[in-house]
């Protein structure tokens, strides 16, 4: 009995075994047919034919990833959105990505080589994301920013449209209406009554991505820019294509200012605008050599307002200034000035103010990113003190409250005690 119930057994056993083999070369005929796979074996063969096929398909993948990690199409499609919002061509990939990236297919030479700019700014690391803003300041003006470097300037712009609402009003409140950015000269002479407008000057030392230079020029004055930083200089460059193509009213200089001309060592930080010239640390790195030399070599007339952002640099650039400042009519000085209640930065307050003859200095909180309606702001909620008597008697026992100053030939009645 036993004996006849094992046999059962082996024999239900051997059924399954059979329909088993029989569903596996089926399967493994089906997947054959599929991966076009010829003589297929059932033993072992499936897993040969899956690998083998597994490495056809990443032969043909591993192109396209290099193609998207080196040459990063993406960026491309991004570049020709923004050149595309400049130039006022319609916005779609293949306006940049299907003819050659030249100024002749943007309208000719009227962006001044503003591609080529860009296409250099592509080549830096931290795969860049060039946008095309229309700034929310009064005038609105056009300008490249980064969109995902550490970029400050270029954060406020993308976010709020604008950077430093209390600088930017500073800037109109000097450069906009009557005697601003044009001022009217007479003709000499009995046949020359007409009045001849001359656009005035502004100079912007650590011009960085060209926001203050932009909007300066959007106000209709002549401008110098000054940036030794390749990286943000790229973008400056390329707001400055836009808007004076010519290079008419708009200069800039890859150089930094000092006090006296040599050839430094500049240190790229992360964020671009605390990049500086690299000071003598052990730990510091030096990312690039640039050109120093003096304001005085190049500018040589009258000054509406000179700008100096230089991250703790800024006794240099005036030490470079002296001529500038004692031979011609500078009416404002607008600077950033870190460890301002050091003593010898307080000194250097003293000979800026000296040096210049002016009779003003005002300290104010700048509020970098505080949402606000630039139209209807007005200096007059800017949070500023009148810190002449301090600054010009040495009165180092009094501290000064923050670290922008605005030096002035004439009064600014509306201040807080």
């Amino acid at each position: 009995m036993q004996k006849k119930e094992k046999e059962k057994e082996e024999q239900e056993q051997e059924q399954v075994g059979e329909v088993y083999r029989s569903s596996a070369l089926g399967s493994g005929a089906m997947k054959s047919s599929v991966l076009g796979i010829r003589d297929f074996k059932p033993s072992g063969c499936l897993y040969w034919a899956l690998a083998n096929k597994l490495v056809t398909v990443l032969t043909l993948m591993i192109p396209v990833l290099l193609l998207v990690v080196f040459f990063r199409p993406f960026r491309v499609e991004d570049l020709g959105s923004a050149l595309s919002a400049a130039s006022g061509l319609p916005c779609n990939n293949n306006n940049i990505n299907n003819r050659p990236m030249t100024d002749e297919n943007l309208g000719g030479d009227k962006h001044g080589g503003m591609v080529d700019v860009l296409l250099s700014a592509l080549q830096t690391d931290g795969n860049p994301h060039i946008r095309f803003y229309q700034t929310q300041t009064v005038p609105t003006f056009p300008m490249f920013v980064c969109e995902n470097c550490k970029c400050d300037i270029c954060d406020g712009v993308v976010g709020l449209g604008y950077f430093a609402p209390v600088e930017t009003s500073i800037f109109r409140h000097i450069l906009g209406g009557n005697g601003g950015c044009h001022h009217d000269d007479a003709g000499g002479g009995a046949h020359h009554h007409h009045l001849q407008q001359q656009q005035q000057l502004v100079v912007d030392v650590g011009a960085n991505v060209g926001y203050f230079s932009a909007y300066a020029t959007a106000l209709g004055c002549r401008v110098a820019s000054f940036e030794p930083n390749r990286n943000p200089r790229h973008y400056l460059e390329a707001s400055a294509a836009l808007q004076d193509p010519q290079h008419h009213t708009w200069k800039i200089y890859p150089l930094a200012i000092g006090k006296e001309e040599k050839r430094v060592n500049f240190t790229e930080e992360e964020s671009w605008g605390v990049s500086h010239i690299t000071k003598r640390k052990l730990m510091e790195v030096a990312d690039q050599e640039v050109e120093v030399v003096l304001l005085d070599t190049i500018v040589k007339e009258d000054v509406l307002l000179l700008k100096v952002d230089t991250e703790g640099y800024e006794a240099m650039v005036i030490g470079g200034s002296h001529n500038v400042l004692k031979n011609h009519n500078v009416q404002n000085v607008v600077v950033e000035v870190k460890n301002f209640n050091e003593h010898d930065v307080r000194d250097f307050l003293f000979d800026l103010k000296d040096s210049g003859h002016f009779t003003h200095v005002y300290n104010y909180l700048e509020e970098y990113f505080k949402p606000m309606d630039l139209s209807v702001f007005s200096l007059d909620q800017a949070t500023m003190y009148d810190v002449t008597d301090i600054v010009a008697n040495k009165r180092y026992e009094e501290e000064l409250k923050h670290e922008d100053f605005w030096f002035r030939k004439e009064p600014f009645k509306s201040l807080n005690v």
